[in-house]
């Protein structure tokens, strides 16, 4: 059965029927490790409903497509909560007879203690799987500590009030309210019920904390077995094709043990609108093969909005549509506000959107992706959105870029403008795969990727591994040749690309974190500091200093919204057509200043 989104107390989920009387609530990973399983958690979730469990994956409140946001207070109670009313939705919908909650990570530490919340009130779960969980909430806050300083920027950071005593893990907020609340909760900690009949726990064979855990669940009277699990770290280091949640498949069996009886009825027809201050959010479906996933998000007091473009963005290499440290979300709730209406998309093979039959999942760089973005502008044309403005980060920048031209290459007048966000590449073809991407070097100066490659502790691990010392090769090599021949002026596409949209009156926006590794692809088809866009009307190239290649930086995305409200607002003020004699007002493309450049 097809799975359908269900918006419950705040929160956004998909619900994936099935016919057994056993359902399955999903308790997911916090923040950026949410955001690297999600497409394996999804396909976790399809496993469960294929083996006739009913199965219910959510985001908790402040997080994900939910309302709210992770800097509001009290966020472990309403992240408690939310698992609490997912299981009620799950109940409600289905009729199960049995409730069995899975925690990932973080999802493992809440989804017990919600367990055993509800098994104080006589409404325990009956199974409970706990997935390497911190036993901890003071183990998970370090682990977010880490996380933050491994990722940090150099230099110091910009201050900003609203920001102030807040740690910024990958774009996702730790208040110190939330540190001191996760801190009070202990797995290990002497309760007085069973918080489910029997329990699973996953973790390393050595786990210390697992194994006082089974022993305090087993001292309450729970049936529990142990087990080892093979899919961390991995899963939460990146993006996973859905596949990876092959590594849940010892949950799956567990769960099933002994029938799963039928019975469960089919969920209602229920709207899945979310309702906010100053936005409304649905979840939409777009034709196509495969139908892709998307959430509308409109402002709650439409004032005719003018000129106003409506806003399409498109991921961000495999992160789902909610994006790197759930910057569209807010990014689209903020818009809102200011009158602009938005849709962000999955493609398909990333996030919630199927892959093309054939096709295989997070595919970046494919042709077949404008197919995607040209449904997508149908869609918001048939919603009365004849003007749009398509952003992209990363290996969205491409298509939005390629999407100004239209099939014929004359245009596509839907198409205002475009807003490319330190953009990986800017040709399409066949496709690459995540894990070739993050190899490659195409997108790097030969000059700073040796650099990088022959630092002494690199190059003794390249010396002792022969294969990797001719995949370097390889890859300079590539480089190399692309690189004279985009000089020698045989290829020419990317600049004819940028001249014929500037000819057609578009608005191009390209926005780089100075010093990120994409800038040397910039530079490899465009020149020094972009000098081939010299005189080209409507190209503009702005920098963001002390800002990461996904920009989860806060001071960075402030400065960011600045430079995209300035681009609508450009847009809104007159007809991008009319571009008298080719000029337009204020969009002459300036490069950096010498001084300033990278590459």
């Amino acid at each position: 059965m097809t799975p359908t989104p269900v918006v419950f107390e705040g929160c956004f989920g998909w619900l994936h029927p099935a016919g057994g009387r056993r359902g399955v609530v999903l308790c997911g990973p916090h923040g950026h490790e949410e955001l690297c399983v999600h497409r394996a958690w999804k396909g976790f979730a399809e496993s469960l409903a294929a083996a006739g469990l009913p199965t219910l994956r959510f985001d908790y409140h402040g997080l994900g497509d939910s309302a709210g946001d992770d800097s509001d207070p009290g966020r472990v109670r309403a992240w408690l909560d939310s698992v609490h009313a997912a299981v009620r939705r799950l109940r409600e919908d289905t009729g199960v007879a049995e409730v069995a909650l899975v925690g990932y990570r973080l999802g493992g530490l809440l989804a017990l203690v919600a367990a055993e919340e509800a098994a104080a009130k006589g409404e325990g779960v009956d199974a409970l799987v706990l997935v390497t969980p911190p036993p901890t909430g003071r183990i998970a806050v370090r682990e977010m500590q880490a996380l933050s300083r491994i990722v940090a920027l150099p230099g110091p950071e910009e201050a900003l009030p609203e920001r102030a005593g807040q740690l910024n893990v990958v774009g996702f907020a730790l208040t110190p309210e939330t540190a001191l609340e996760l801190t009070a909760l202990d797995g290990r900690a002497t309760g007085h019920a069973p918080a489910a009949r029997r329990a699973l726990l996953l973790d390393k064979a050595e786990s210390r904390g697992m194994a006082q855990l089974a022993a305090r669940l087993g001292g309450l009277g729970a049936a529990v077995e142990r087990g080892v699990f093979a899919g961390s770290p991995e899963l939460v280091q990146q993006p996973q094709r859905a596949e990876a949640g092959a590594a849940f498949a010892p949950v799956t069996a567990w769960l099933t043990a002994g029938g799963v009886g039928q019975g469960a009825t089919p969920p209602p027809e229920r709207p899945a609108g979310l309702m906010m201050a100053a936005a409304v959010e649905r979840p939409v479906f777009i034709g196509g093969d495969p139908a892709l996933f998307g959430i509308a998000c409109a402002p709650i007091l439409a004032d005719g909005g003018g000129n106003r473009p409506a806003i399409l963005f498109l991921n961000s290499g495999a992160t789902h549509h909610v994006g790197s440290g759930r910057a569209t979300v807010l990014q689209a709730r903020r818009l809102a506000a200011l009158g602009y209406t938005s849709l962000r998309i999955d493609v398909a093979g990333i996030g919630d959107s199927p892959a093309r039959p054939g096709q295989p999942d997070n595919l970046l760089y494919t042709q077949t992706v404008m197919t995607d973005v040209r449904a997508a502008l149908d869609w918001l044309e048939g919603e009365g959105h004849d003007r749009c403005v398509i952003i992209g980060l990363c290996a969205g920048g491409a298509p939005a870029l390629l999407a100004g031209l239209g099939d014929s290459g004359q245009g596509d007048s839907r198409v205002a403008g475009q807003i490319l966000l330190n953009p990986g590449r800017f040709e399409l073809g066949k496709g690459v795969a995540v894990v070739e991407v993050l190899r490659s070097v195409a997108h790097r100066s030969a000059r700073g990727y040796l650099r990088e490659a022959l630092r002494p502790a690199k190059l003794r691990a390249m010396l002792r591994n022969r294969s990797r010392v001719t995949g370097l090769v390889k890859r300079l090599v590539t480089r190399l040749g692309r690189k004279a021949l985009i000089k020698s002026g045989l290829t020419a596409g990317v600049l004819k690309v940028f001249r014929r949209l500037s000819a057609q009156g578009r608005r191009v926006l390209l926005v780089y974190s100075v010093g990120d590794m994409t800038y040397g692809e910039f530079e490899l088809h465009l020149g020094p500091g972009g000098r081939c866009l010299h005189g080209l009307p409507g190209i503009r190239v702005e920098y963001l200093e002390r800002a990461d290649h996904s920009l989860t930086d806060w001071a960075a995305r402030k400065r960011l919204d600045r430079l995209i409200d300035g681009h609508l607002e450009s847009l809104g003020q007159a007809d991008p057509a009319l571009a008298a004699g080719g000029v337009l007002a204020g969009w002459s493309f300036s490069p950096l200043p010498p001084e300033e450049q990278v590459g």
